[in-house]
């Protein structure tokens, strides 16, 4: 056997000696150079196992509640995840969605979704701008809040107690308190404002820990949108 025979089987047999002992963990290649002095090459993984088992991620404060999936008929391509209470009815319109228990009247709490179209120059300005005339009334109290990043978009996550003189607060004339998100979100290359809001009396804890949970766990896009750490 001459020299170059010779190394060559040497390669091959240590070739042999690597598959015997990766064959027990999932062999994927195995690869010789003819190269004088060049290494040999073993690329190997450990078999896939079972797919893991999957785990409970829902909100527990989410009981009693159920996701709903929010698209608009008009001009708003936005879509919205939200989760609702499951006694609550809800109807929509080419550019809103709006959902009350259905044993509630006109002062009963109520959920408010808007969509339209921004005109500020990024999602931030946007958002800002929301925030900054949101509320004419100084009574009016925000006792929790978070603003913040949405994938390309922004928004701003609330909980605030209303003075009487705000557009809104007329549960007969009861103190009456907003849970809500104001996002700017861009879609296409179009920005759009999104409102959601829950509104109900102030001592309605009930209705505020839904209202909580719900904007905890509220997407737009697919892309959860954050709330305060503290509501």
């Amino acid at each position: 056997m001459n020299r170059g025979a010779a190394g060559r089987w040497a390669v091959s047999t240590a070739a042999a000696a690597a598959v015997l002992l990766v064959s027990g963990c999932g062999l994927v290649g195995v690869r010789l150079s003819d190269e004088a002095g060049a290494p040999l090459r073993v690329g190997a993984q450990p078999t896939m196992g079972p797919e893991p088992e999957p785990t409970e991620t829902t909100d527990p404060a989410l009981e009693g509640m159920e996701l709903k999936n929010v698209t608009f008929s008009g001009d708003c391509p936005a879509r919205v995840g939200l989760y609702l209470p499951d006694d609550w009815t809800s109807n929509s319109t080419g550019s809103s969605f709006a959902a009350f228990p259905t044993t509630g009247g006109f002062d009963g709490p109520r959920l408010s979704v808007l969509c339209s179209d921004a005109f500020a120059d990024s999602a931030s300005a946007s958002v800002s701008s929301t925030q900054e005339y949101q509320f004419t009334d100084d009574e009016t109290q925000v006792v929790a809040e978070h603003m913040g990043q949405v994938g390309p978009g922004y928004s701003w996550v609330y909980e605030a107690n209303l003075g009487s003189e705000e557009t809104m607060a007329s549960f007969s004339d009861e103190p009456t308190t907003a849970v809500a998100a104001s996002i700017a979100y861009p879609i296409s290359g179009k920005l759009y404002d999104l409102s959601v809001t829950y509104y109900f009396n102030t001592d309605d804890t009930e209705t505020r820990d839904q209202a909580v949970a719900s904007l905890s766990n509220l997407q737009v896009e697919g892309v959860t949108v954050s709330s305060p750490a503290d509501w």
